[in-house]
């Protein structure tokens, strides 16, 4: 019986760490995070590092059920233990990551800073820990006393990297469910889900030990009441793991080809536009040449009819380009999205300023179609502004401008590295006065753009020194904006 249980264990145990290994691999094998800004496929690295370290910490487990190198027990015992915790470290960062950004105040960045350090400090005590007990004590007296090694990888790791995950993938999660993303919501509750089964069957069901809560709850307790081994359990939630990240990047195959599609219409876009400049070639430019024949031809007589008709002419054809040219920057405008707008802005205003422009965006693909024409109307105008002030009042050199998505939230970062200006200051002249439609009365450049941002909901912060300025504008983007967190 002990011999079959051992085999069973060894089945077992083969099984977990190639279930997890396989998560591992899958997730590396995908391809989307180039194409996509989207948080997850930025941090589900981390969670195939764990993967993979980890399935092979089980297999390490697997040799010493079989009895092999028995020689080498303590160095086998000490190499399973180090990838353990480095898997745990691995589990505990990506969990971190999936937490939503909430907003860009100092606080809240100092906060994320200091708990993105946790995995770390928990990952070089649990080392720290090892070189001193095996200097002092020798390998053998670790064997015996595993209790710090189990609260530093299942109490302190395994345990809460679940529950913060399970809190940062359902919180994505509802914020996508708002921009109506398919059912890509649902494969994050799913993952949410799964990690946090992992989390709490890893983290609490430890081996039993003589110490609180491992002498209570622990494997063999499992075993008892359910009739089932811990590890079973495990390989399931990575079975489950495993299909919800093929889920998600199955959407994000979506992206690529939603990508692709883009690039046909802007494509269109270009040939429509070459088609409105023969137009505008063929029934604009030649009604004015022939009004200039005619001007040509009458001048110096008396009877100024044929000059006023000769006019008239001229002002018709400026008439008939100025409407043509207006109705397809409108349209124009209208059907792009804000990458697009803001590439197309650049274009034409690295024509007037001295500095360099650099634009760094890190967008979602499937953000587009999501953009409202009048936030984008809204950024774009802000954008305006603030560039227009650098260019008069910096003497930058260069100048930023950054956009990124998360979700639900977009910020747009405008820095450059000229010479600053105090906020404070209102009536300051490096403020660029602009009248407001339908009232009497002034705004400064910055008060406009500050009331464009609340106009769609958004907030702007400004920062300047005298190494340069950066506005910041963050806006909740697409969904059901009025739906509470």
């Amino acid at each position: 019986m002990k011999k079959m249980s051992t085999q069973i264990t060894f089945i077992l145990y083969l099984l977990y760490g190639f279930v997890f290994i396989l998560m591992g691999v899958i997730i590396f094998q995908q391809r989307n995070k180039e194409l996509s800004g989207f948080p997850i496929l930025r941090t589900l690295p981390l969670l195939g590092m764990f993967g993979i370290i980890h399935g092979i910490s089980e297999w390490v487990t697997m040799a010493q059920i079989a009895g092999l190198y028995q020689e080498y027990s303590g160095i086998i015992l000490a190499v399973k233990g180090f990838l353990k915790v480095l898997s745990f470290y691995f589990l505990f960062r990506f969990a971190l990551m999936t937490l939503p950004r909430s907003d860009g105040s100092t606080a809240n960045r100092n906060l994320r800073r200091i708990l993105e350090k946790i995995p770390l400090i928990l990952f070089l005590a649990w080392v720290l820990r090892f070189g001193i007990l095996y200097g002092f004590y020798g390998i053998d007296y670790m064997m015996e006393n595993r209790m710090g090694s189990v609260i530093i990888n299942r109490y302190l790791m395994s345990f809460p990297a679940g529950i913060i995950a399970f809190i940062g993938l359902f919180r994505s999660g509802r914020k996508i469910q708002r921009m109506h993303y398919q059912d890509l919501h649902r494969w994050y509750y799913g993952l949410a889900i799964a990690v946090l089964s992992y989390g709490v069957f890893d983290g609490l069901f430890v081996r039993k030990m003589d110490f609180f809560p491992a002498s209570i709850l622990n494997n063999q307790l499992f075993l008892e009441v359910t009739g089932v081994p811990i590890q079973v359990v495990k390989i399931i939630m990575g079975i489950l793991m495993t299909y919800f990240v093929v889920q998600i990047s199955r959407v994000f195959e979506g992206e690529k080809r939603a990508l692709i599609d883009q690039m046909l219409k802007d494509r269109a876009v270009e040939v429509e536009r070459e088609k409105i400049n023969r137009e505008i070639h063929d029934r604009i430019i030649q009604k004015m040449y022939g009004a200039g024949l005619k001007i040509e031809a009458y001048l110096g007589k008396e009877n100024k009819s044929y000059l006023q008709e000769a006019n008239q002419d001229l002002q018709q054809g400026i008439k008939e380009a100025r409407n043509i040219i207006s109705k397809t920057i409108i349209e124009d405008y209208h059907s792009k999205d804000l990458e697009s707008v803001i590439m197309d802005f650049i274009r034409w205003k690295e024509k007037e300023v001295d500095f360099e422009i650099i634009f760094d965006q890190q967008v979602p693909t499937l953000y587009k179609g999501k953009d409202s024409k009048e936030k984008v109307t809204q950024i774009y105008y802000i954008l305006h502004e603030a560039v227009t002030n650098a260019a008069k009042h910096s003497g930058a050199s260069k100048l930023w401008i950054r956009l990124r998505g998360e979700y639900d939230r977009l910020t747009m970062e405008i820095q450059d590295n000229g010479s600053g200006f105090k906020p404070e200051i209102e009536n300051s002249e490096e403020f660029i006065e602009r009248k407001t439609e339908g009232s009497g009365g002034i705004k400064m450049g910055l008060e406009i753009m500050k009331d464009r941002a609340e106009e769609i909901g958004g907030t702007l912060a400004i920062n300047s020194d005298k190494n340069g300025t950066t506005i910041c504008l963050d806006i909740q983007w697409g969904g059901d904006q009025d739906e509470e967190e």
